[in-house]
């Protein structure tokens, strides 16, 4: 297990990682294999993620991210 204090962190790198996020709307649990963080607003606790393959950006909340390169997250 890590600390969010860690996943900022590893947010922070620029480094490609694997990640499981819960869908806000559903709760769905979605898997994101080979990202990178490209910027994050941690007032509003927010990270925009790069799909290294299709170059797709998609904006995920912090604290919806629970597991990080097969590590669990804690608060």
């Amino acid at each position: 297990m890590i600390h969010t204090s860690l996943l900022r962190k590893i947010l922070r790198d620029g480094k490609p990682f694997n990640c499981k996020v819960w869908k806000n709307t559903t709760g769905e649990i979605l898997t994101y294999n080979n990202v990178v963080c490209t910027s994050s607003n941690f007032e509003r606790n927010t990270a925009k993620l790069l799909f290294c393959e299709s170059r797709e950006i998609r904006t995920v909340r912090i604290i919806s991210i629970f597991e990080i390169n097969d590590e669990e997250i804690y608060i």
